[in-house]
């Protein structure tokens, strides 16, 4: 630790638990944090002030206006530079501390690539907003006996609950059934201070974890965000539980193709190319006039209208086709753009 580290973090030293020892720990571990929107990107910043110094943050998705009102270390900017919110996040983590490594992911979190992405880390924390995205990575903690940290938010209400891999309950001992009547394709209303606290436990327990302290594992936390209360619930392990039970993994073993999916809660559409690219926008940025309004560029992504209708691209291919539902239109027009581009 040098003397700029001492002078930063001499608050964070003199606490019971951390001290010098375990801000070593701090600075030594990494971290994976799966989405960066309104809980990844809070929990990135709180972690990033903590002196974790390795961050990996993982989203497909840019930024939006509707996302400012709960989405930490995002502006008005980035939202009108369409700027894909791991990029973002990976910005505002440096200007916090330059000498972090951050390491940014644009893409869809899924079984194609879990493997690839949480590999090598030593704590995963949950900053989605999804079941489906959940399981997956309760499959990978429980196979690779890498805890994570479950948190998730829904009006007033929240949830979190640190998962120490066969040892204590998973994610599937609390939700056993993956048909899941709650999870439906509605907007989930939302409000940031909900995000904040929920984000602030789950960061809590995870600097703990890493600075070296024992954390209750196996206890959902249950924030009531009207009461102001917090409740404490012991999970029982299930010996029969698919995951950690039988050791059955059918979220990280399930087949997908989504060349083309519809975006669950929007009129959008996902288009993924064939192989991941490096696409420079601004060499072609002529050739996209003659065919499309441009509304914002940079060089991770562009915003294109048509009539009514809009595309993100992203710089890697991933495109978003907004304000659609007609799966071949949007795959006609994604096509236009990605041919003059390439």
């Amino acid at each position: 630790m040098n003397k700029n580290d001492l002078a930063r973090f001499s608050r964070q030293l003199l606490m019971q638990d951390i001290g010098y020892e375990g801000m070593e720990k701090l600075m030594n571990s990494k971290v994976a944090i799966v989405g960066c929107g309104a809980l990844g990107s809070t929990q990135a910043e709180i972690l990033a002030r903590a002196g974790i110094k390795k961050i990996k943050v993982i989203d497909r998705d840019y930024v939006d206006l509707s996302n400012l009102h709960r989405t930490h270390m995002i502006t008005e900017k980035d939202a009108i530079d369409t700027l894909p919110k791991a990029i973002a996040c990976k910005k505002w983590i440096k200007e916090i501390d330059s000498s972090i490594e951050v390491e940014s992911v644009i893409d869809d979190f899924d079984s194609t690539n879990a493997e690839k992405f949480l590999n090598n880390v030593d704590l995963i924390i949950d900053g989605t907003d999804n079941l489906e995205s959940r399981f997956l990575i309760n499959d990978f903690s429980v196979k690779y006996n890498i805890p994570w940290i479950y948190a998730g938010v829904s009006s007033w209400y929240g949830n979190v609950m640190f998962i120490k891999p066969n040892q204590g309950a998973c994610l599937r001992c609390l939700i056993p059934e993956t048909n899941n009547q709650n999870e439906s394709c509605d907007i989930i209303p939302s409000i940031g201070t909900m995000t904040t606290l929920v984000s602030s436990i789950s960061s809590n327990l995870a600097i703990r974890y890493l600075a070296g302290n024992e954390v209750p594992y196996g206890v959902l936390f249950v924030i009531d965000g009207r009461d102001i209360s917090l409740e404490k619930i012991k999970i029982t392990k299930n010996e029969k539980c698919p995951t950690c039970g039988l050791h059955q993994y059918e979220f990280l073993e399930k087949k997908i193709s989504r060349n083309v999916v519809r975006i669950c809660g929007t009129h959008a559409i996902e288009i993924r190319p064939e192989k991941f690219l490096n696409i420079d926008f601004i060499k072609k940025i002529n050739k996209i006039k003659e065919k499309f309004n441009v509304i914002s560029i940079n060089k991770y992504s562009i915003r294109v209208q048509r009539d009514t209708i809009q595309i993100v691209l992203m710089n890697n291919g991933l495109g978003i086709v907004e304000g659609i539902n007609d799966v071949n239109i949007a795959k006609k027009l994604y096509d236009e753009l990605f041919n003059i581009i390439i």
